[in-house]
């Protein structure tokens, strides 16, 4: 595809106006102000439109759209105990894959090209992944829970090398598999350890919760004598590759040791405001060096999967909290939910709109009623754009949705199948 007079966001976060960018195949091919040689048919006009690379979720639970909105009002340890846990112990296989198509099909409607998760039935996940299109970081849960917990989500190790054997690296690289470890209050020492270990012998990505809320640093101090952090790094779990979610309440010494040790976080607001577990200093930790990305945190708690709104509310939320509405301009708040978000999975070749790079990219049109006047474009992508707005999603160089059509997820069956398995689940 030839995008022409296209404005398109550089990978040195500049705006570049009235260019020409071209794909081939699963590749950028090139980028520049001159019209390239080429001989394709698909011409797609670029004007009052923006190219943005792919948005990466870097936290979420993509299945759980089929509980979205149950517990509302309920802090986090009832939202889990009361309302989450005891509606898990329905879920079946299917509902997972339908989950997950419906989910995915959410988040390519706002603009997510990759996305990192952690949930059950992981398998099916994986098939949604290959099915939709889209680029993911699959992790198992359960391995973590404490045997004790009898949760019928727990699992051994041959569970985790046989998914990771069976899906890993899948098309060509599109689907990854990573270990997950739910957080320190569903752990111990020995599985923490075991996980850690997996992980090595199979160089796998690691994903978790961490210091999400306060009563979690509280209860870890209690049972440790440390910190999350200061578990985890004990536990030798951050010397694999590793994704920390919410982040919330961090000590200075904690941000120390994931900078140290190359931990990158994955920043839900939206999330932690419904759920009153507070709000990460994501300025403080850029101003650190740490890694910070971009999630959605899974539907249930969020309660949709717009990462639209995640970036948004990010932006606003460090001016507010830092008193400095400098903090967080667009450039800044765009490369956590794009470029740094596909380092922090393992993708080097992705998440900037460069030559020799996939194309996972994104169109946004500005011909709209809340895009009018554009001013400064990027800023009022930030603070304007909603999903309709989006109206091209492209992974690896394929169309998943084009003008409000789902390319290759069958919508309207993912929506029947998820509405009838939430009143048997609800």
């Amino acid at each position: 595809m030839l995008f022409k007079n296209i404005n398109y966001l550089s990978p040195e976060g500049k705006l570049v106006k009235n260019a020409y960018v071209l794909t081939e195949g699963e590749i950028i091919k090139y980028v520049g102000k001159d019209m390239p040689l080429t001989d394709t048919k698909d011409i797609y006009d670029g004007t009052d439109k923006l190219l943005l690379p792919g948005f990466v979720n870097t936290h979420c639970h993509v299945p759980m759209v089929i509980m979205r909105g149950l517990g509302g009002s309920l802090p986090l340890d009832r939202w889990l105990s009361e309302a989450i846990f005891p509606t898990e112990a329905k879920l079946d296989a299917e509902d997972m894959y339908y989950g997950a198509l419906l989910g995915i099909g959410e988040m390519i409607k706002s603009g997510i090209t990759s996305f990192n998760d952690m949930y059950y039935f992981s398998n099916r996940i994986c098939d949604a992944v290959l099915e939709s299109g889209i680029n993911a970081n699959i992790a198992m849960d359960g391995f973590a829970f404490d045997p004790a917990m009898n949760s019928r989500f727990s699992i051994e190790k041959n569970a985790l090398t046989d998914l990771f054997g069976a899906y890993n690296g899948k098309d060509n690289g599109r689907l990854k598999i990573d270990m997950c470890i739910h957080a320190e209050y569903t752990t111990t020492h020995v599985r923490c350890l075991a996980l850690s270990n997996i992980a090595k012998e199979l160089g796998a990505n690691v994903q978790l919760h961490l210091s999400e809320t306060a009563s979690e640093n509280n209860g870890c101090i209690e049972r440790h004598g440390k910190t999350p952090a200061e578990y985890f790094e004990e536990m030798g779990l951050f010397e694999n590759k590793t994704t920390a979610a919410h982040c919330v309440h961090l000590t200075d010494s904690d941000i120390e040791i994931l900078k140290r040790n190359s931990v990158t976080v994955a920043h839900c607001p939206i999330s932690n405001l419904k759920l009153a577990s507070g709000f990460a200093n994501i300025a403080k930790l850029n101003k650190s060096s740490v890694n910070v990305t971009i999630g959605t945190d899974g539907a249930a708690s969020n309660d949709n999967l717009n990462i639209l709104e995640e970036i948004k509310t990010a932006s606003m939320l460090q001016k507010a909290l830092n008193d400095d509405a400098a903090l967080m301009p667009p450039s800044e708040i765009l490369k956590m939910a794009t470029l740094n978000g596909a380092l922090s999975q393992g993708r080097s070749d992705t998440g900037k709109i460069e030559e020799g790079c996939y194309a996972d990219l994104v169109v946004a049109d500005f011909d709209a009623v809340n895009m009018t006047p554009a001013g400064d474009m990027l800023n009022t992508f930030v603070y304007s754009a909603l999903p309709e707005n989006i109206v091209l999603t492209m992974c690896r160089g394929k169309e998943v949705y084009r003008d409000g059509i789902f390319k290759t997820i069958d919508i309207e069956k993912a929506m029947y199948e998820v509405k009838t398995r939430s009143k048997r689940l609800i």
